[in-house]
């Protein structure tokens, strides 16, 4: 009998929080790509994260120095990192 892993919602948060952190690059790309072929529902969801994910970055490059440090302490406060 096969063991299978235990799928845990940290398991699975885990491999969501790598898989969007990829989908910027090339290689994300291609596999949101042939993960759209599979299920169509799924590569909507992934071009609308990866839409989401550039015009982040864009508005973060649009901030002063300045701002971004401001937003960054912001954020790390929040989350109660530093």
């Amino acid at each position: 009998m096969a063991k299978y892993k235990n799928l845990t919602p940290k398991l699975i948060e885990g491999f969501l929080d790598k898989m969007f952190g990829r989908i910027a690059t090339r290689v994300g790309q291609d596999v949101a790509k042939d993960m759209s072929r599979s299920d169509p529902e799924i590569g909507k969801l992934l071009k609308h994260a990866a839409n989401l994910v550039k015009k982040t970055k864009k508005h973060l490059d649009s901030m002063s120095k300045s701002e971004k440090e401001k937003y960054i302490k912001g954020l790390e406060k929040k989350l109660g990192i530093k």
